[in-house]
Formats: structure tokens, C-alpha cells, sequence
């Protein structure tokens, strides 16, 4: 869910428009450096969130699990991200918020366990690291620094809204030389509740009330269903899945960063809401 999950972020127009992006973990930075030092040599592994993607932590997976199994990096860690969503969003109802990060370690070994690894060769090192990758080194997305430019050249202000922390985000986006205001980033750990509680988007809608539009751009589309159920336009980056036909319709779609981008200047940019007052 670190999802960032184009990240779990937001862009507004000066009063008249916002536009949120999420999952920035995944969507705006990816994860395969992270999954390359477990397994063997897989090809072209993509995470499910928006502007970074999980493409360091794949790397790591590779190196660090490659010798014990066959099993391939990206299947091994979306397992065990999966693991980690369970529990974070478990908490959440049961009103017993822990921060994701805080989940990651004890997931990591719920999955080595159900895939049937030998754990005690597994150096806790070599844990703490994968860890440190997911929270501190993904690497940015392809295009986003386009988009984010395009959108910012239309009048967008850049938001973001995610399940890590505020310096987590602040991070990535920094090493990836894009700049992002930490005052712009919105957390989980901020109301205490995890997507899709409707407590994250109500926060986050009470900040931008001044906005005249308010667009939420995620990859996931339960994501998108937890926005639009509190107001928010959709846009739907499919990084890695098309659940749309499950949890609904989005109001635009785009496959890279930089379609996304002019899709929202199309249907929501100034010239579009000239048009309709017309």
C-alpha cells in the first residue's frame, strides 16, 4: 500500500482546481532493485503504484533469496506487500492504526513462511536492508518528472496522499531530484486510518475544500473507489492492473505518467473549464 501504491498525491489549481495523486510507493517509484537481490533474472517487474516504483527492491530480493529458491522476485514481493496491506487495513477497522513500516518485518517472515523458505539463512542484515530499500531508495517512474512539469506548466498545484510517512515521501521524491514541499504530502498516520477508510480522503477533501475541482489520480483502483465515493474525479493509471470493471469506472485512463497528465489538462485543465461555462 505504500502506495505510493502517482503517488497517493495531489494536484490544485490555484481555487479552481485539485487533482490528487496516490500509491506515490509503486506508482511513483519502483521496486525492482529491492526484489533483484532475492530471486533469479526475471524481466521487466513493474509495481502496482503510481509515480515510484518497487524496482530497487526487487534488486535485493534477487541477491538475497536467489539461492534457496526458484521462486520469482516480484511474485515474492508482492506476496509479502500484500501481507503487510492485510494487517495494515486489519488494524485500521479494528481501530488499532500502526504505521505500515512498522509491519513490514514481521510480513517479510509470514511470507518466507508460507513459501516455504528456510528462514534462519536469511541474515536479519539482510532484512533490515530490503526495509531500508522500500523506505528510502525507489526509484522514480518513467515520466513522471514530465508529467508533474506539464501539470504544474497548466496551473496544478502537486499533492500528495499516502500510506507512508511525510519525510518517506519527502525522500523519494528529493533522490529523484522532483521537487515536492513537505507541507503538499498527506499521511495515513496523519488521521490514523488506512486506505480505503474513508477517514484518509475526508482529510484530505477538508484541506482542499477551497478547490473548485478536486481529481484523485491513483494506481489501484480500490484507491479511486474510496475517493470517488467521497467526491473526488478519478484518474486511473494502469501501471499494473485494470481492476476497473470491479470497483468501477474511473473518469479518465492512461497507461504511461505523461498520457495521464494531458488527460487531466484535457478534461479538467483551464481551457476545459472554460468550455463548460460556455
Amino acid at each position: 500500500m505504500a502506495r505510493l501504491d502517482f503517488f497517493s498525491s495531489f494536484l490544485r489549481r490555484r481555487t479552481e482546481t485539485c487533482l490528487a495523486i496516490a500509491d506515490v510507493l509503486g506508482a511513483c517509484f519502483g521496486y525492482d532493485s529491492v526484489v533483484d537481490n532475492f530471486l533469479p533474472p526475471r524481466e521487466n517487474v513493474t509495481g502496482p503504484c503510481v509515480v515510484f516504483g518497487y524496482d530497487s527492491v526487487v534488486d535485493n530480493l534477487q541477491r538475497i533469496l536467489g539461492p534457496q529458491t526458484a521462486v520469482l522476485p516480484d511474485i515474492f514481493f508482492s506476496a509479502w506487500m500484500s501481507n503487510a496491506d492485510v494487517d495494515f487495513q486489519y488494524l485500521s477497522v479494528l481501530q488499532k492504526y500502526r504505521s505500515h513500516s512498522t509491519l513490514l518485518k514481521k510480513a517479510f517472515y509470514k511470507t518466507m513462511g508460507e513459501a516455504g523458505f528456510a528462514i534462519d539463512p536469511v541474515d536479519e542484515a539482510d532484512v533490515d536492508m530490503l526495509i531500508s530499500q522500500y523506505s528510502e531508495n525507489l526509484p522514480p517512474r518513467a515520466g513522471l518528472s514530465d508529467m508533474m512539469q506539464t501539470l504544474r506548466a497548466g496551473g496544478f498545484t502537486i499533492f500528495c496522499c499516502s500510506d507512508a510517512s511525510p519525510d518517506q515521501v519527502k525522500t523519494y521524491f528529493d533522490k529523484a531530484g522532483v521537487d515536492m514541499p513537505i507541507k503538499n504530502i498527506f499521511s495515513c498516520d496523519m488521521c490514523e486510518a488506512a486506505k480505503p477508510d474513508a477517514k484518509v480522503y475526508k482529510m484530505v477533501k477538508k484541506e482542499l475544500c477551497h478547490a473548485k475541482v478536486l481529481v484523485f489520480a491513483a494506481a489501484h483502483a480500490w484507491d479511486l473507489a474510496g475517493a470517488k465515493k467521497q467526491g473526488f474525479n478519478t484518474a486511473y493509471y494502469r501501471v499494473d492492473e485494470d481492476e476497473s470493471g470491479i470497483f468501477g469506472e474511473p473518469d479518465v485512463v492512461a497507461d504511461t505518467l505523461p498520457q495521464l497528465g494531458s488527460a487531466i489538462l484535457q478534461r479538467w485543465g483551464q481551457g476545459a473549464w472554460y468550455r463548460a461555462r460556455k
